[in-house]
């Protein structure tokens, strides 16, 4: 999948729930089963059901040997996963600086993730092996 179609599925994925959130009026009675949440716990709900999506492409980018009928399967795993660490950081009362470190750890995490780990899987790809330096060479002495 090429990176303007992902820029696209996610734009749209984007559109779609801004569509939706603009159809909120006081004038407009809301369709039979089509509520929108009111309630943190039906937004946090909502943003699960976004984000579940986004890291079962994510695994399938990162492990792409694993079977197709696992991915459908591990969804409600990963829901259930996502529902639980909201919990438990809505319990935790963390500050606004609690946060931003929390922030600046997951940047530190995938910096070094991109900066070694997928690096040297380019470079042993390519055949050039990070781990040996390049001999040099010194020209004989006469």
């Amino acid at each position: 999948m090429t990176i303007k179609r992902i820029v696209i599925a996610v734009s749209a994925l984007f559109a779609g729930t801004f569509a939706v959130l603009a159809q909120a009026t006081n004038n407009v009675a809301a369709a039979a089963g089509m509520e929108l949440p009111t309630t943190k716990t039906a937004l946090w709900t909502a943003g699960i059901t976004v984000v579940t999506p986004l890291i079962v492409a994510g695994i399938s980018k990162l492990v792409p040997k694993l079977p197709k009928l696992v991915l459908p399967s591990i969804t409600p795993l990963i829901g259930i996963g996502l529902g639980l660490g909201l919990n438990a950081l809505q319990t935790a009362n963390l500050s606004w600086i609690d946060m931003a470190q929390a922030g600046a750890l997951a940047v530190f995490v995938r910096e070094v993730f991109n900066q070694a780990v997928k690096s040297a899987l380019i470079q042993t790809m390519l055949g050039n092996n990070p781990a040996t330096p390049p001999s040099t060479t010194t020209p004989p002495t006469t």
